[in-house]
């Protein structure tokens, strides 16, 4: 079986990372799922569910919805599994199938589909649009959030930021994946088969006039930052002193009352 993800993972299992990409979710959720809506679907299939960390906000929002969650990391499933029960979920709305997203093997089919931050983290995107295709109902409507790294900006402009921001794209392409795939969902959705595509942007421009917002998101941020380091480091692509200085650069542009925090992602919307 081919793994799902490249052999190198740029955030890693680690369970910190586990929690940040909970903490993630709710950081950034409205601004992803206030232009989602799932109120008339009833199973719906997420591809790549790590730790639930979306799979919560779904169940939360659309109450309606059974889940079927595919994941090839067997320790996210198991983190997933014991964030759901203390959420008081049960397998009725959620259910854990460990599999490869480039070769589903399902026995039901769904009236939609989620994808969130996994696409980046794959060589080849449309592998898993066309393996999906076969398990959704004619019409199904498929929402995908993905990244565009390159959008990425601060006032003022930090070069500790910056040269590290590079670096962490740069290992992401290395490995196998693309951080810019966001900017390419219309043709990949096209190319896979789907139908009725429409693409928004959607992100952070944040500045004095909103100071806590702003402050909360340059942590989250750095946070996101700080997850590649290990691999980073390992790697010997930085070093400590550089982690030491994007995160000190980062702390000084939260405090800034002047300073501005900017990022798109792209949202996809399809269907079967």
């Amino acid at each position: 079986m081919t793994a799902e993800f490249p052999p190198k993972y740029i955030h890693g299992y680690q369970e910190e990372e586990q929690q940040r990409l909970r903490h993630q979710a709710l950081v950034i959720e409205k601004r992803i799922y206030d232009f989602i809506d799932f109120s008339n679907c009833r199973k719906l299939l997420e591809i790549g569910s790590g730790v639930g960390a979306q799979t919560e906000i779904l169940l939360k929002r659309f109450p309606n919805l059974q889940i079927t969650c595919v994941e090839y990391e067997p320790k996210q499933i198991i983190k997933a599994r014991e964030n759901m029960t203390q959420l008081g979920f049960g397998d009725v709305q959620v259910i854990f199938i460990q599999q490869d997203a480039k070769n589903l093997q399902l026995e039901d089919t769904f009236d939609g589909a989620f994808i969130c931050w996994v696409l980046e983290h794959v060589s080849d995107p449309i592998q898993i649009l066309v393996s999906m295709k076969p398990f959704l109902k004619a019409g199904a409507k498929l929402v995908i959030t993905e990244v565009f790294n390159t959008t990425f900006y601060t006032y003022p402009e930090k070069k500790e930021i910056m040269e590290y921001w590079k670096i962490y794209n740069d290992y992401q392409s290395n490995i196998g994946g693309d951080p810019q795939v966001g900017a390419r969902l219309g043709d990949l959705l096209s190319q896979s088969g789907y139908q009725g595509i429409e693409l928004r942007s959607g992100g952070f421009h944040l500045d004095s006039r909103e100071f806590e917002e702003k402050r909360i998101v340059f942590d989250y941020w750095k946070n996101l930052m700080e997850s590649a380091s290990p691999a980073l480091l390992e790697e010997g692509l930085i070093d400590h002193q550089q982690l030491k200085s994007m995160q000190e650069a980062m702390d000084s542009l939260k405090e800034m009352k002047e300073s501005v925090f900017y990022y798109r992602f792209i949202q996809a919307t399809a269907f079967a």
